[in-house]
């Protein structure tokens, strides 16, 4: 006799079937996202520790990835740019300061950090001996990309940073770092930082030839590219020190052991208190770049409400600790200093800032190249209304032609009617009462339209015609009115 499983053996059937089911999802998201299987713990360290001295090799393949980042900057190449990120070891030395934290060993730490200033030093040194001796010098786009950070750019650091110390800490090396180098675009804002204290030297060079006004703008100018550059620089360096020490001590890699606790207990303190040193500004400064950044969207919206038309370019930048400047550049259209003040107050009211902003509004001049290309820009305007006025006017003509045509073609076709009918009547004499003509009809059906031959309609004097008089009548009527088809209709 068969039995029905109970109620509990099923429920503890789809339990069991559960469990099985987390387990194994649980072990496929730890076997996915597992950092153990070929890792090389012993190996890392002392990869990172051969490689983050700034000195011998490593000096000259960072002077000379400088100048090609240099030149890079200064031809506006991405292409050379990226050329010189490939061969730079810049990253070796902050790798280093992260290693150096996460296993607590200040000496490693401070070596580190010590060749880290190094590497600044050289590359402030190339880059400024060669934006000062360079014959170009101006500012081309790829160094304005690179004098004002956005939130952004941390996101790209902090995850450049976790793909290099990972890839940096395999059995079997990746291709990853030179990916890791070209993202986190550690040479360029060091390469622009050179580019303003190069700027700095030639203007204090030419200081007693410029207005005190001048002079002041362009210093301030030049500072501004050194200041936004290097916090660049900076805080793409503490983002890749940051998360390589993350994934070290996530890893579980061996801390550095003492023979005396104290000792262990004061380098410990020593390393804490210089990370937090570095991490405080870090974190500051970066909570400043995501507020301008709100701020930023909030004067897109402001000058996409009040200016859409008129303002070619702003520029928000910040004038000091408490207040940012907009400067607008319009084109076409003035603003007077009450209405200034009355956009100020609307940008103040109506947009959420974190920090308030005085408007400068200027009046934009166009280049050379500007007025080239807008002259350009009316020509080919001019010349595509011109081509369609003469297509027009063709059009206009081929339809008056066409006209004149069919006139005259009904005015033949009149004549030779005329001259059929006549005929017919001097042919049949009092045998035909009357004719009439009807030209040419069209009807249209469902599907198509169809095209109906002329009709003669003839009032024969026996009322009928005899079938002789009527062929004849045809022939006579086709002939004479030069007609292929007609329908001869009789009554």
């Amino acid at each position: 006799m068969a039995t029905t499983p109970s109620p509990n053996s099923s429920s503890r059937t789809i339990g069991e079937a559960l469990s099985d089911l987390w387990q194994a999802t649980r072990e496929w998201f730890h076997t996915l996202l597992d950092l153990e299987t070929g890792l090389d713990r012993e190996g890392t360290i002392i990869a990172i520790r051969n490689n983050k001295r700034m000195q011998g090799a490593n000096a000259w393949l960072l002077g000379c990835s400088i100048m090609i980042a240099s030149l890079g900057l200064d031809l506006n190449s991405p292409a050379v740019i990226i050329g010189a990120m490939l061969v730079s070891p810049l990253m070796s030395p902050i790798l280093g300061i992260g290693l150096g934290v996460a296993i607590n060993d200040k000496d490693s730490m401070f070596t580190s950090m010590r060749h880290f200033g190094i590497a600044i030093l050289i590359a402030l040194f190339v880059s400024t001996f060669y934006f000062f001796v360079s014959p170009f010098g101006h500012i081309t786009p790829e160094i304005q990309g690179r004098t004002s950070p956005t939130f952004l750019d941390g996101l790209v650091a902090i995850f450049g940073g976790f793909a290099g110390i990972i890839s940096s800490s395999r059995k079997d090396k990746t291709n990853a770092i030179p990916g890791v180098a070209i993202a986190t675009a550690l040479m360029p804002p060091l390469c622009v930082t050179g580019f303003g204290v190069a700027e700095v030297f030639e203007l204090w060079i030419r200081k007693g030839s410029m207005e005190p006004q001048a002079f002041s703008a362009e210093i301030n100018r030049a500072f501004g590219i050194i200041g936004g550059s290097f916090y660049l620089f900076f805080l793409n360096s503490f983002f890749i020190a940051l998360t390589t020490y993350i994934i070290i001590r996530l890893l579980r890699f061996p801390l550095k052991s003492y023979v005396d606790a104290r000792e262990a207990r004061r380098n410990r303190m020593i390393t804490a208190f210089f990370s937090l040193l570095v991490s405080l500004p870090s974190g500051i400064i970066l909570y400043n770049l995501y507020e301008m950044q709100q701020d930023k969207a909030e004067v897109k919206s402001f000058v996409e409400d009040y200016f859409p038309q008129a303002c070619i370019n702003y520029e928000l930048t910040a004038i000091d600790g408490d207040t940012n400047k907009l400067i607008l550049q319009l084109l076409g259209r003035r603003i007077s200093e009450d209405s200034v003040l009355h956009y100020q107050e609307l940008l103040h009211e109506k947009y959420d800032l974190n920090t308030p902003v005085r408007l400068f509004p200027m009046q934009a001049e166009m280049s050379l190249e500007d007025i080239k290309t807008s002259l350009q820009a009316q020509r080919q305007e001019v010349v595509k209304m011109l081509e369609t006025e003469r297509r027009t006017a063709n059009s206009a003509v081929e339809e008056t032609e066409a006209l004149k045509r069919a006139l005259a073609r009904r005015l033949s076709d009149s004549t030779l009617i005329a001259k059929s009918l006549r005929v017919a009547r001097e042919t049949f004499g009092t045998d035909i009462e009357s004719i009439q003509f009807a030209p040419e009809a069209r009807t249209v059906n469902d599907s198509a339209t169809v095209s109906l031959p002329p009709v003669f309609m003839v009032d024969w004097a026996n009322r009928r015609g005899t079938a002789v008089n009527k062929e004849r009548l045809e022939r006579i009527l086709r002939i004479s009115a030069e007609l292929d088809t007609l329908q001869l209709i009789s009554y």
